[in-house]
């Protein structure tokens, strides 16, 4: 079944008859689903042959013909630490969870930290609304085990594979590293940050956000690392020069160096570039929202369907980044 939008009454003919999928829509059309073999997350931006807007539909990810088995999790801030730990021995885990919940944060500072957290991709994303409501209106994950839409919990669905098929999580950022800014370090991982080290000297990130990016750009920018050869972004989200404290949409971490991302970046090729080169099988494409914006990718033909979002889950939370899950044929 082709990954696309279908309207709510197609969805609930798929639910019924058993198909394992990942449901994305907004709070309207995810509401009053029956119980089945799927989860969901709240957004309404899409791709969609082209890059839209639907409060409608649903976008749907089936799993079915390539799953052998499946099961259903719900997880709070207690025991997200658990989630890699219930994968199967060959498999996938997709997972969602609502912006700026308790299980929001302690998954984005400890995902890396948790036990088996390599052996199964884990892929998702983060529960979106409308970009002008965001702060005025909550955002959901849902599962199939209920149907009901909650605010404070991450839902999970474990696909289990045959032996001949195997899956792969893969990460896409279209930004690169601005070599002539200066190397940022933090000197701890977290959402906030304040203190750290600026080309080697005790500095303030939001007086260098605001006294130097600002001051020669005009506005905030991403700042950008590698990690083992991984471009991974941050995107400041509040820059309170008069705490010092700024906030970023995913954590920063402790010891990696950041520096701004060179401008110029053609998003739109780039993205429909880089995806017509897949050869593998991909199942599930998920993009950030300020790829939608950023890129004007409105209106515009897209390669591959899938969903935006307030952020991507590839074991850690990102922004900023394309993540697909792949299947290949072993």
């Amino acid at each position: 079944m082709e990954n696309k939008l279908y309207t709510k009454a197609e969805v609930i003919d798929f639910i019924n008859s058993g198909r394992i999928m990942l449901l994305s829509g907004s709070e309207k059309a995810l509401s009053g689903l029956p119980a089945g073999k799927w989860i969901g997350g709240t957004t309404p931006y899409f791709m969609d042959g082209v890059g839209k807007l639907d409060e409608d539909k649903i976008f749907v990810d089936d799993f079915t013909l390539i799953a052998q088995d499946s099961k259903l999790e719900v997880f709070d801030s207690s025991n997200i630490q658990e989630i890699a730990k219930k994968g199967f021995k060959n498999g996938f885990i997709v997972m969602t969870m609502p912006i700026d919940s308790d299980v929001y944060f302690k998954f984005s500072d400890h995902s890396l930290e948790y036990d088996n957290i390599y052996d199964n991709p884990l892929v998702g994303f983060v529960s979106c609304c409308k970009f002008e409501d965001f702060g005025n209106v909550q955002t959901y994950s849902v599962s199939g085990i209920d149907g009901k839409l909650v605010s404070d919990k991450a839902v999970a669905l474990y696909v289990a594979l045959p032996d001949y098929l195997t899956a792969r999580c893969e990460i896409m950022n279209f930004d690169t590293i601005d070599e002539n800014t200066s190397k940022v370090v933090f000197p701890k991982t977290s959402f906030v940050q304040s203190d750290c080290l600026i080309d080697g000297k005790p500095g303030n990130i939001s007086d260098y956000f605001e006294n130097v990016v600002k001051a020669k750009l005009g506005k905030y920018t991403q700042m950008i690392t590698s990690q083992n050869g991984a471009l991974i972004n941050r995107d400041p989200r509040v820059v309170n020069t008069k705490t010092g404290e700024t906030s970023f949409f995913s954590p920063v971490y402790a010891g990696d160096e950041y520096y701004l991302v060179k401008n110029g970046s053609d998003y739109f090729k780039m993205f429909n570039d880089n995806l017509k080169s897949k050869t593998a099988d991909v199942v599930t494409c998920l993009s950030c929202i300020s790829y939608y914006f950023g890129g004007n990718f409105e209106g515009r033909s897209i390669c591959k369907n899938g969903v935006y979002a307030f952020g991507e889950i590839a074991y850690q939370l990102l922004n900023k980044t394309i993540v697909t899950l792949e299947i290949d044929h072993n």
